[in-house]
C-alpha cells in the first residue's frame, strides 16, 4: 500500500504522525527501580541533566519519554534493534518551546524520506504525560 501524504502549505507534506501517552507514576517507578541505568538507556546526559535540576523531575521525564515513543511512532518503521532511544533528544529550541534532534538510522532515515521538519507537542497533567509529532518535509 502507497503511503498517504499530505499537502501543507507552500507544497510541504505531512509525512508522519505519532501520539504517547504515558503514567508519570510509571516512569518514577522505574527510575525508583533501575536508577542511573534507566536514565542512561532512556536519556541523553542533558535530557537527564535537565529533568533532575528540577524538584520533581517525573512529569519532564515522562514528558520526553512520551516524546520518544511519538517519534518512534511517526516514522512508523519498524527498526528493530538499531536505533536507540538515545537517537531521540527532547531540546530546548531558541524560541523555549520543545524540538526534536535525531541521529544514528533516524538521522538516515530522515534524510531519505526528505523529512525537513519534526514538530514536538508536550503536555502533562497531574498523573499523565503526553506528546505529539509531526514530521514535515518535500517526501520522495
Amino acid at each position: 500500500m502507497a503511503p498517504v501524504y499530505t499537502v501543507t502549505k507552500g507544497g510541504m507534506m505531512i509525512l508522519g504522525l505519532g501520539v504517547d501517552l504515558i503514567e508519570i507514576d510509571r516512569v518514577k517507578r522505574a527510575h525508583e527501580k533501575r536508577g542511573q541505568r534507566f536514565l542512561s538507556r532512556l536519556f541523553t546526559s542533558a535530557e537527564a541533566k535537565y529533568c533532575l535540576a528540577k524538584s520533581d523531575p517525573y512529569p519532564s521525564l515522562a514528558g520526553r519519554f512520551a516524546a520518544k515513543e511519538a517519534v518512534i511512532k511517526a516514522f512508523s518503521k519498524g527498526f528493530g534493534s538499531r536505533w536507540q532511544w538515545r537517537h531521540i533528544e527532547v531540546v530546548k529550541e531558541p524560541s523555549g518551546k520543545p524540538g526534536i534532534q535525531v541521529s544514528g538510522v533516524l538521522e538516515t532515515l530522515r534524510k531519505e524520506r526528505n523529512i525537513t521538519a519534526i514538530h514536538l507537542s508536550i503536555a502533562h497533567s497531574k498523573r499523565d504525560a503526553t506528546a505529539v509529532v509531526v514530521l514535515e518535509g518535500e517526501g520522495k
